[in-house]
């Protein structure tokens, strides 16, 4: 979910019923033996009483595999089609009987628009693997989706609700993806395959960096646990081309019957991928692929069948699952406006799973949406309630609490949100608004500085960091600020306003006179530009277009405005 009247809509998931699994695992001595189709093998790979822990039968295997193509934001779209392809390739392949061998109910798809950020964090959490995977089990996870580098140094992902103008947020890191599989996943077997293509041309100009450096996903940068094995299509300060990667390596894994190990596959696939984008296209360059692991076992096999029969999915992730699909419908309503369809659709979510946290805050959002203050926050205290360090849940609680009059708690909701979550862009302004409103400056100031570091091209942000640091008597900023403002966005009026301020304050009367002006020519109904432009008429010598200004002002401005009887009584005075 965002913050004011968007939603985060995530998409409701299915998968196949529980298919049929050898009951014995290949030995890491026989794979060169393979026996032959519809031979069963007759002992378990691993059993080594000597060997390190890693080295124990895999019972299950289980994965989640993520592909975006198409995005909410537009500018991501039509950037590099193959992202989904490549996903549903390699799910194609963990099914295969001749490939994987992953039964198929063991194996989740997020593709497109199921591929929202909250939707992949509850599946790699909770919601699927964290309430799947066992100790003794096997984890893939396969991400394929733009990728591209922030100003705070990481490479974040693209999620399909992602918002380039607050990545931090909307978009997760390598650090979002390792925190949850390292808290919720009980296995330490975890590979995990990302092939980022990153989205140079999509002028990502908000929150992220130019096309220079840290162009693909750093491996060295990712902290790994015991049993972890990351591939990455391309190096750090290389492009990646489409599905380049993910097809040969797949075509590697398929070798010797589906039982190649992940090593040997891997370097036949960096070696064919090199091949392929160092030739044809002469836009394209060398793509080596990365490997980085804390593997203390030997190879993995994804081939080799599991120890046990398949696991049957437990019936707390089926309600889960069976309560996405009422989502995904509440979701699709909400895009087209019907608020009734919605709110129905995520009733019968709550009746199948009345623990889905996401569903409750969603819900609490339409209400809200709708003008319904009161249930919207009853809905978000149950989605607080079962997800307490969702810094998003809370920065709409507060939201909602502000409209119910209940200033206090709002501010704190606010402030717990901001602690939760000092990354977003939609938290920070609205923290920074309250402390300026409540005359906490130096706050505003503290807030908002971190704001401009993580969203340098912020025009509203430079904007209101101008305002908190007049307010506090330090013109010099506040001119500086307000004139990157302006630079980053020339029609954003309240830029022009705080310009004109702030070089009034400056003594420049002529500059402000000018930026009340540019101000009153954007927004020609805009009551405080001709309330300004007045003054700095009047301090000019022009009584005549002071007054001409200061007229339009009491036409303009509501009849509770502050300003209007000292106005009118200017306008007399003026007129003498």
């Amino acid at each position: 979910m965002l913050l004011a009247e968007t939603l985060t809509l995530m998409a409701a998931l299915t998968i196949a019923l529980p298919l049929a699994c050898p009951s014995a695992y290949a030995a890491d001595d026989m794979l060169d033996k393979a026996p032959a189709k519809g031979v069963e093998w007759t002992k378990i790979q691993d059993l080594n009483p000597n060997a390190t822990t890693t080295n124990r039968p895999i019972k299950q295997k289980w994965a989640v595999v993520i592909g975006a193509a198409r995005f909410k934001e537009s500018r991501l779209n039509g950037i590099d089609s193959k992202m989904d392809i490549g996903a549903r390739n390699f799910a194609n392949y963990l099914k295969d009987d001749k490939g994987g061998r992953f039964p198929a109910s063991h194996v989740k798809t997020l593709i497109n628009s199921e591929a929202t950020k909250q939707n992949i964090m509850a599946n790699l959490g909770k919601g699927w693997l964290g309430s799947l995977a066992g100790p003794d089990d096997l984890v893939v996870v396969f991400i394929s989706t733009h990728g591209f580098p922030t100003t705070d140094g990481n490479t974040y992902l693209s999620a399909y609700d992602c918002a380039l103008d607050n990545v931090y947020s909307t978009c997760f890191s390598m650090a979002n993806l390792m925190d949850t599989l390292k808290q919720e996943v009980k296995t330490d077997r975890i590979v995990m395959v990302i092939e980022a293509p990153y989205s140079g041309s999509a002028e990502l100009t908000v929150g992220a960096k130019a096309l220079v450096k840290g162009l693909s996903v750093d491996l060295n940068k990712i902290t790994l646990g015991k049993g972890y094995i990351i591939l990455s299509s391309s190096k750090p300060d290389q492009m990646t081309w489409g599905n380049s990667f993910s097809t040969n390596l797949i075509a590697a894994l398929k070798e010797n019957n589906g039982l190649t190990g992940i090593q040997e596959a891997f370097a036949k696939a960096r070696v064919k991928t090199e091949i392929d984008t160092s030739s044809g296209n002469a836009s394209q360059k060398k793509q080596t692929p990365t490997i980085k692991s804390d593997w203390t076992g030997n190879d993995i096999v994804f081939g080799a069948p599991c120890a046990e029969e398949v696991k049957e999915i437990p019936e707390n992730v089926m309600s889960f699952v069976a309560a996405e699909a009422n989502y995904l419908k509440a979701n699709q309503a909400v895009a087209a406006g019907n608020m009734k369809e919605a709110m129905s659709e995520y009733e019968a979510a709550l009746a199948k799973d009345p623990k889905y946290a996401d569903v409750w805050a969603d819900y609490g959002a339409v209400l809200a949406i709708s003008g319904n203050w009161q249930e919207a926050a009853t809905k978000y205290q149950k989605a607080i309630e079962l997800k307490p360090n969702d810094g998003l849940f809370k920065a709409n609680y507060a939201r909602v609490l502000d409209k119910l009059g209940r200033k206090d708690e709002s501010i704190e909701q606010l402030e717990k949100a901001y602690q939760l979550a000092p990354k977003d862009k939609v938290i920070i302004q609205a923290l920074a608004g309250k402390c300026i409103a409540a005359g906490n400056f130096d706050s505003a100031i503290s807030v908002l500085e971190q704001g401009v570091y993580l969203f340098p091209n912020s025009a509203p942000m430079h904007d209101k960091l101008s305002l908190a640091f007049a307010r506090t008597g330090n013109i010099n900023q506040s001119l500086a600020h307000a004139r990157e403002a302006v630079r980053l966005d020339p029609k954003l009026i309240s830029a022009r306003l705080n310009l004109g301020s702030a070089l009034m304050l400056k003594g420049d009367n002529a500059g402000a006179k000018d930026a009340y002006v540019a101000g009153a020519q954007i927004a020609p109904d805009n009551a405080d530009a001709h309330f300004l432009l007045s003054n700095a008429m009047e301090r000019m010598g022009d009584t005549k277009g002071a007054a001409t200004e200061l007229t339009t002002f009491v036409q303009l401005a509501p009849a509770q405005d502050p300003r209007l009887a000292s106005a009118k009584e200017k306008l007399k005075n003026l007129g003498e």
